[in-house]
């Protein structure tokens, strides 16, 4: 058989399905409507003539029923009417073969098999039941309409069917050629490519397809290739953004950490009231702009699928329970009520990455309450079993801060966007928090969504699915901590490139009384060891000529003993999950991420240059490996919890600590001073209050509450520092409110310690 004929039949065969399909479609539609006609028809007279017949059936008033039953059988195609209660007859009209007869409803069309539709419907009162109502419709009009439209439609389509056999044959024989060449051409674009030209010298439109099809197929061509070269430019350009941005974060990272750490001393030189403001702005855009840079690291590895979740036991009740603590300063700062209820559904131990987990719910209670700025935030944690040996834990933050827009909701949680997307938006940030929270919780076999309502407030929720620890293993460390240097005397190496960092790391030893070699790479210190003997080594990791981990593996693989066992501390501006086991491979000892404190220098040498280096718990390095990231890269948490009330107007912890930093003689004449200070401080902040001048009253309560912390008057600096802070938070008002509390509080305050002078000051033992 010819392609031509089968073009002829195909047609035609395609057309008569196409009409067959027709016919039966239009015949079923057909018989729906009139089906859904009739329906609807003896419906509405049943409905009608029930509710007209409702009174007549609850009084048994025969006679209006019988006037009723006469006056709808009046109605077209209504074949009987009969009311009943029970086996009693009420009324009844129409054809008495039909009422004489047993009544079985009909719901369809296709159930009539006697040529009437029989409807019943009960009329019922108040839940009563009086009766039931039986109509019969004739359906012999719908019939006849069916079966003539029916014949119709054979008939037309008949008649059609051979005209289209007759035309299918010549337009069938002049198409064909001209077809098979394009279809030819189709299935070689298709298995190799655009580019294949059908070269159709026809002067018909036949031939303007087939012309203007080579000229698709040659355009197709030069963009796939364009459009090949691209996406391979795409990747490219991707991979070096995701390079870009993970280089460019740790540049700016590491010159930041220089800046505040000179700014750190900064704070505590003596300055001007000016300069003092000036710095403490400095010192919050460096720790704004460091968060931010943070995001931007971590938004790197999980974009390159590097993020890498920890998977070992923890506290979970503990652990949201850390967090909202943290933040607990800040809400009483607003006036803000935070408050976290944990279900008892919640497991106490579960796998998992603890700072990730810290890391969203930081993020979502941070947000919560800088968007609220009166009212609550709550905290509910539940649970609930999966029975395989993990519990989906589910998390919501509750504000009634002001709520998001709804145009706002769909770009939520997507990467660099906020939902103040103008100019003039009120609050910062990176707008990474949400895309980052969102990816967590998808790596933790979870997700995350808002509901949200504007002025009224948000809720935020996720769910993630963790493994069940024992309790035994899930049990945490003691804290270990020790802020007295126990090593007198010791020769260290910090290898640092960046001139801002040396000089903060060198300020950090002087003031411990110990010298330092400083090595600007990693080529300097492979020098400098062989040249002196050293006992512990800082390793900054991003260096010129060599860097960190290349030169610590000189070190490892050196014969001499007294140079591969040296004790070597990552300090770097590194702090991604996953680079800690990058270092420790490379044979470094322990890790400190940018950032560092005093406190934490003390600590790692008395790791391992201290006398009760034996005693200190292994497992307490692991340990603090895994929390530095998450403990330098939120020091603002850290002072927060500093700042925890302490009920005594005069802390005798911090004055122990004064006298261990000074000398007991030194101390009272710090106290003398602190005193006098105050004095003059408190009546600038009284007057400023008077004056509504909130900026003078800002600075000077910022001062006031450093001084008051260093001196032992904790209660009185928690005081102004609340001051401070709803300046900050443009609530003044508030803040004027608090005059006599803090009048009172710092006489109180004042007086205890000067008191406290007269009693003197002992020099600790040893």
């Amino acid at each position: 058989m010819s392609f031509r004929v089968k073009t002829i039949l195909g047609i035609a065969f395609i057309e008569t399905i196409m009409l067959v399909a027709l016919t039966f479609s239009a015949m079923s539609f057909l018989s729906e409507s009139n089906e859904k006609q009739l329906l609807q028809r003896a419906n509405s007279i049943a409905e009608m003539f029930a509710h007209t017949a409702k009174d007549a059936m609850i009084s048994t008033d025969i006679s209006t029923l019988d006037n009723l039953v006469k006056k709808y059988m009046t109605v077209e195609d209504i074949a009987y009417i009969k009311v009943m209660r029970g086996d009693e007859e009420l009324s009844s009209d129409g054809d008495k073969a039909l009422l004489n007869r047993s009544i079985y409803e009909d719901f369809t069309l296709d159930s009539v098999h006697d040529g009437i539709f029989d409807t019943r419907i009960k009329v019922e009162n108040a839940g009563i039941y009086y009766g039931t109502i039986e109509i019969g419709v004739e359906v012999s009009d719908i019939n006849s309409l069916l079966i003539n439209a029916h014949n119709s439609m054979i008939g037309i389509a008949s008649i059609e069917v051979l005209l289209v056999a007759i035309f299918s044959f010549f337009l069938g024989t002049y198409l064909t050629k001209s077809l098979v060449k394009l279809i030819d051409a189709a299935n070689t674009v298709s298995e190799k490519g655009p580019g294949f030209q059908i070269n159709d010298n026809s002067k018909d439109e036949l031939g303007d397809v087939s012309r203007a099809f080579d000229e698709m197929s040659k355009k197709l061509e030069k963009s796939y290739k364009d459009l090949k070269t691209a996406r391979c430019k795409a990747d490219e350009a991707n991979d070096s953004k995701s390079r870009f941005l993970a280089s460019m974060s740790h540049e700016i990272r590491t010159p930041m950490n220089g800046v505040l750490g000179i700014l750190d001393i900064l704070e505590e030189s003596k300055l001007l009231p000016e300069q003092r403001k000036l710095v403490n702005t400095a010192t919050e855009s460096g720790r704004f702009l460091l968060s931010v840079i943070n995001d931007i690291l971590d938004f790197t590895r999980m974009e390159s699928n590097t993020l890498i979740l920890d998977h070992k036991p923890f506290q979970f009740r503990r652990c949201v329970e850390s967090i909202v603590e943290i933040f607990l300063p800040a809400a009483r700062a607003r006036s803000l009520e935070l408050s976290c209820t944990v279900d008892g559904s919640v497991p106490s131990y579960v796998f998992g990455d603890e700072n990730r987990v810290k890391q969203v719910l930081h993020n979502l209670i941070g947000n919560a309450i800088k968007f609220t700025k009166g009212g609550s935030v709550t905290v509910q944690i539940e649970a609930k079993s999966l029975n395989v040996g993990k519990s989906e834990i589910t998390c919501k933050v509750i504000d009634t801060g002001i709520g998001i827009n709804r145009n706002a909701m769909d770009y939520l949680f997507e990467e660099f966007t906020m939902a103040d997307q103008t100019y003039s938006r009120s609050h910062e940030g990176s707008g990474l928090g949400l895309a980052i929270c969102k990816r967590l919780c998808k790596l933790m076999d979870g997700h995350i969504k808002v509901e949200s309502t504007p002025s009224i407030g948000s809720t935020f929720s996720f769910s993630i699915t963790l493994e069940l620890a024992d309790k035994h293993i899930g049990a945490p460390l003691k804290p270990y901590s020790d802020s007295e240097l126990k090593v007198s005397d010791a020769s260290i190496l910090v290898a640092e490139d960046n001139k801002a960092n040396q000089l903060v790391i060198q300020e950090m030893f002087n003031r411990l009384n110990l010298s330092v070699d400083i090595a600007e790479n990693g080529q300097r210190v492979i020098e400098m060891i062989g040249l002196y003997h050293y006992d512990l080594i800082f390793m900054d990791i991003s260096m010129p000529e060599l860097d960190g981990m290349q030169t610590c593996k000189q070190l490892r693989s050196n014969i001499d003993p007294s140079i591969n066992q040296i004790p070597v501390i990552a300090l770097t501006a590194h702090s991604l999950t996953g680079d800690k086991e990058m270092f420790l491979n490379a044979g470094m000892n322990d890790y400190l991420a940018k950032p560092v404190r005093l406190s934490q220098l003390i600590e790692k040498i008395n790791l391992f240059l201290g006398d009760d280096l034996s005693t200190y718990p292994k497992e307490h390095i692991d340990c603090q490996l895994e929390s530095q990231v998450s403990q330098n890269n939120n020091s603002a948490e850290v002072n927060t919890r500093d700042k925890q009330v302490n009920l005594e107007l005069v802390d005798e912890t911090v004055l122990r600590q004064m006298i261990e930093d000074t000398s007991a003689e030194v101390l009272p004449m710090l106290i003398e001073h602190y005193l006098d200070e105050s004095q003059e401080r408190l009546k600038k902040i009284y007057q400023a209050m008077d004056d509504r001048d909130k900026d003078t009253l800002e600075f000077e309560t910022h001062t006031l509450g450093s001084s008051a912390l260093a001196l032992g008057n904790r209660v009185l600096s928690n005081l102004a520092r609340k001051i401070e802070h709803l300046c900050i938070e443009n609530q003044e008002e508030q803040a004027y409110k608090l005059r006599d509390d803090l009048k009172e509080l710092a006489d109180n305050s004042l007086s205890a310690l000067a008191y406290r002078k007269t009693q003197g000051f002992i020099e600790p033992a040893g």
